[in-house]
């Protein structure tokens, strides 16, 4: 490499030519020899002196033939960092002792020259052993890991710390993909996540689990967002897994018209406690409440259990509700309804709690049956890969999500604008609005009805 004041040369010499392994040494000529330890070593049977590098050939065996490759891409690596070391900083020692820039050269002395080249080729070793340690990490390693720490991680959409909801959901999908791993004997291996990787999944998950259809795209959903933070950390190199479906398909749910949502409302639980329905030490009646502000507002659950954060603008000449989501962080505006109004002063605006999940829909299934919310409803489902048809009484169809889902339908039917409804949904797009729309193919020839005449 040419200098204004000198030539530097690099080499790379033997320590010892006798034995069967030798230490390599770099050689720098800098106005002056310096002699430089590489840390690494070649066989020395395979060293080409002319090259400085070992020869790669048949007649040695496999194993010396992988350490001279590693040798030598080692020292080419070096040569390219030691190469934008000397044209970036152009050493000179000839003033010992001083550490001084002057124009674009660095005087010093030798030694501050070799502690900067130790450091880089200590660095570089360094990054090998990283590598090394990341071929040593299995995907269900990784992702256990992910999964741990998701309560450390910021969304970077929300800004906010990863929710207790998506990090359950995770860990759900974790523990799938390590019984698929164990019952079909894959190997532990970033390497298997290739384009045959989707069909065996999807094959195992229908023949041996009898999964519903939309439990595939969700886990493939959950998989690209480790995969894709696998590949940020350089762990897997091929995107297939990118291809995977993730999307799922439009499912049946019901919603409860304006109807049916007042009869609900109109039950007389305190009467029904005193017959001995309902069981007297029952929250039910608190369950219907919260279901019935669900159908009103469109509020997720994680916002109904969070509604002492709601600005309630009761007073107001056209009253309504304000919340920042939980899931997304959007403000919302609502207007308030009648019913919401009279809940309001029913709990003097201190909402109760829900009731875990499961009992909430019990609750939910025995409020509707009491209602009467009773229709045929049937119900088209693809689990294990064959889709049946079921009739239920739509009263055991009810959910916590069919608050949300009455919510956007029942204006929609109304003829309310979907942005709109968007606005107090929170969605962010239509695609994504329109799942929630659930109307018949009755209900659409109504509403559509006023464009014919």
């Amino acid at each position: 490499m040419a200098h204004k004041k000198g030539i530097i040369n690099l080499n790379y010499n033997l320590k010892s030519k006798t034995d069967e392994w030798s230490l390599v040494i770099l050689v720098i000529y800098l106005d002056k020899r310096i002699k430089i330890s590489t840390q690494q070593v070649a066989y020395v049977k395979a060293w080409d002196n002319m090259e400085k590098r070992c020869v790669v050939a048949s007649n040695y065996p496999d194993r010396i033939n992988r350490a001279s490759r590693r040798l030598n891409k080692f020292l080419d690596t070096l040569d390219v960092s030691l190469k934008k070391l000397f044209e970036e900083h152009p050493f000179h020692l000839d003033k010992p002792n001083i550490f001084q820039k002057v124009g674009k050269y660095l005087y010093s002395d030798s030694d501050y020259v070799k502690q900067v080249i130790q450091k880089i080729i200590q660095n570089q070793i360094n990054g090998e052993l990283r590598e090394e340690e990341k071929k040593k990490i299995t995907p269900l390693q990784f992702f256990q890991s992910y999964v741990d720490n998701m309560h450390k991680r910021v969304d970077p959409r929300t800004r906010k710390f990863i929710s207790d909801r998506t990090v359950g959901h995770h860990k759900t999908v974790l523990k799938r993909f390590q019984s698929f791993f164990a019952e079909k004997y894959m190997k532990d291996d970033f390497s298997v996540f290739d384009r045959s990787f989707q069909d065996v999944f999807i094959n195992w998950a229908y023949t041996s689990k009898n999964y519903r259809s939309n439990t595939i795209p969700a886990s493939f959903s959950v998989l690209k967002v480790w995969l894709n933070e696998a590949a940020h950390q350089g762990l897997i190199k091929d995107d297939t897994y990118k291809s995977y479906q993730s999307k799922s398909s439009d499912v049946d749910n019901i919603y409860l018209t304006e109807d049916e949502i007042s009869r609900l409302y109109a039950l007389d639980i305190p009467a029904l406690m005193s017959k001995g329905v309902i069981d007297a030490k029952s929250r039910i009646e608190e369950t219907r409440d919260l279901f019935i502000i669900g159908c009103l507002t469109g509020l997720r659950q994680s916002d109904l259990n969070h509604l002492d954060r709601a600005l309630f603008d009761v007073e107001a000449k056209k009253p309504t509700i304000t919340i920042v989501t939980e899931k997304t962080s959007e403000k919302v505006t609502i207007p308030m309804h009648t019913y919401i109004k009279e809940l309001y002063a029913k709990y003097e605006g201190k909402f109760p709690q829900m009731c875990y999940k499961s009992r909430f829909i019990e609750h939910l299934k025995e409020l509707g049956r009491l209602a009467e919310i009773n229709d045929e409803v049937i119900v088209k489902e693809n689990r294990g890969g064959k889709v049946t048809s079921t009739k239920h009484k739509k009263y055991e169809l009810i959910k916590s999500h069919t608050a949300r889902r009455s919510f956007a339908t029942n204006l929609y039917l109304k003829g309310a604008p979907t942005v709109g409804i968007m606005k107090m949904t929170g969605h962010t797009t239509e695609a994504n609005f329109m799942k929630y729309i659930k109307v018949t193919r009755e209900e659409n020839a109504e509403l559509m009805q006023q464009y014919f005449e």
